[in-house]
């Protein structure tokens, strides 16, 4: 319950009595209490600040109807909600004079009784205030819960509609142009597309709001955060003030909209992309013209770069989500036959796509040749070639030009290439026992960039010489001298037969 006059003579403990008429609709017995002060100064005001219920018990009251009205429009002009008389101490009775005064003027007259301490009164209205906030607080939180409810179940349409319902106000969802996308109820749709000047004023600023008077309603429009479908607003209606609570639901309320419109604007964009690719696949070739409309400008490029993902679809989503966001234009990518395929004009795109796939093997990557002169479809084709060949691997990447290098492995048989692998890698392996450095992965990196020691010390976080001196101490491990191909070609050979019967599971 608000702290109010009402609220204080419902309370039996206080014993309080209006002697002022309330008037027909009672409106200052709903006006808040923001304080509760006591003074017997025949001018309080300087130590007021508005919207306190003052207390006195007439000690130093001015005699004489003119100063007693002089006495309550000071009162009123300091915004004293509220006179609470303590009757028996200085006199016996509150002062007709004054309580004719202030029922003229408007100002509420309690009678204090003398049982009644102005401690107890003042108490009232700070348990009342302390009620009031924690109620705020609540409401606040289930509020903001109730929002992100809404934002899971009904997207953008639920949000607008929860926050109407919080606010006991109406609430809009509004293109750049002043349509109304979503509007809730919907009586409010003529008030909600009234907006469209006051949007003008906004379409220049980045996050500044706008607060109005807009027929009987006090409104409230914030920008949105910009997607690729121009800036949207929130509008807000209600027929009182806003609070502090208020505003807080609305800024959770513009997060959502702005997290939901950029979630639509990443599905429509996978949709198409997906749409697109599997017209491609289908051996359809659009001009540059349809590409173009169909959002597909990326595809009249060269050099293309493919890449095609497999795994779980949670993770599979995730990499989209992140791709579309960081690489905006820059990709197609969309979900095709159960695989994630991405397609970008260069290299450094590509990997700044796959730098978002986890390090595990929850996902498999497979990519294509460089594609020039080929069709997109057989680009396509090879990435899943490469990503089928990965899964044997550990981490799954492969990369289509190097299906020449581990093709031999799947021709034979496990314990034919444990006995080749454990035999040559033996003496990595005694080494790694012993000092805890593992070569192999050292070797494999280095061998996979093919022997250069910049990129693969790179991929590996370590020095270069520090690369060289474990491939130097391979080779005396090995007693083979690694600068030669046909070495390099049996080291590849028994590192990638290993990965495959690591990763391979026993029958």
């Amino acid at each position: 319950m608000p702290a109010t006059l009402g609220a204080l003579l419902a309370d039996p403990r206080l014993g309080l009595r209006l002697l002022t008429d309330p008037g027909p609709d009672a409106a200052a017995l709903s006006v808040p209490i923001r304080w509760v002060a006591t003074s017997e100064l025949d001018d309080p005001t300087p130590y007021l600040q508005g919207g306190e219920l003052l207390l006195t018990t007439g000690l130093r009251l001015p005699r004489g109807e003119a100063k007693i009205r002089a006495y309550v429009d000071r009162l009123l002009t300091a915004g004293v909600v509220g006179l609470g008389y303590g009757v028996g101490l200085v006199t016996e009775s509150v002062p007709q004079t004054l309580v004719r005064v202030a029922g003229e003027r408007g100002l509420p007259i309690l009678e204090v009784d003398q049982p009644t301490p102005f401690i107890a009164v003042s108490k009232a209205v700070s348990d009342l205030l302390a009620a009031e906030q924690y109620a705020e607080v609540t409401r606040g939180f289930t509020g903001q819960q109730a929002l992100a409810r809404a934002a899971v179940t009904g997207r953008a349409s639920g949000v607008v509609k929860r926050l109407a319902a919080l606010l006991g106000g109406w609430a809009a969802l509004l293109e750049s142009d002043g349509e109304v996308r979503h509007v809730a109820p919907s009586s409010a749709r003529s008030s909600a597309g009234g907006l469209t000047d006051e949007l003008r004023r906004l379409r220049g600023r980045r996050h500044t709001a706008l607060a109005l008077v807009h027929g009987e309603s006090h409104v409230v429009v914030h920008p949105l955060a910009p997607s690729a479908g121009g800036r949207r607003f929130l509008a807000v209606g209600t027929e009182h003030p806003l609070g502090t609570t208020d505003r807080s639901l609305i800024n959770v309320a513009t997060a959502l909209l702005s997290f939901d419109l950029e979630q639509s604007r990443i599905e429509e964009t996978a949709t198409r992309s997906a749409a697109l690719l599997r017209l491609l696949l289908s051996g359809v070739q659009p001009d540059e013209e349809i590409l173009t409309g169909l959002g597909g400008s990326l595809l009249a490029r060269r050099p293309l770069n493919v890449a095609v993902l497999t795994g779980a679809p949670r993770v599979l989503d995730e990499v989209l989500v992140d791709a579309v966001a960081n690489l905006g234009d820059r990709v197609l990518i969309g979900l095709v036959e159960g695989a994630l395929v991405a397609v970008t004009a260069t290299r450094d795109d590509q990997e700044e796509l796959l730098r978002g796939v986890p390090n595990d093997a929850s996902v498999t990557v497979g990519t294509s040749r460089a594609c020039v002169d080929t069709p997109v479809a057989v680009a396509i084709q090879q990435a899943r070639q490469a990503a089928a060949s990965a899964a044997h691997l550990v981490p799954p990447v492969l990369d289509y030009e190097q299906i020449r290098h581990s093709s031999l492995v799947s021709l034979v048989d496990l314990p034919t290439l444990a006995a080749y692998t454990d035999g040559l890698l033996g003496p990595l392996d005694e080494y790694a026992r012993a000092t805890g450095i593992d070569l192999v992965a050292s070797l494999r990196a280095w061998l996979a960039h093919h022997g250069q020691y910049d990129r693969a010390a790179a991929a590996l976080r370590i020095h270069r010489h520090t690369l060289r001196y474990r491939v130097r101490k391979a080779e005396t491990l090995l007693g083979r001298d690694l600068s030669g191909a046909d070495a390099r070609m049996e080291l590849w050979f028994a590192i990638t037969a290993r990965q495959r019967r690591l990763s391979t599971p026993a029958s």
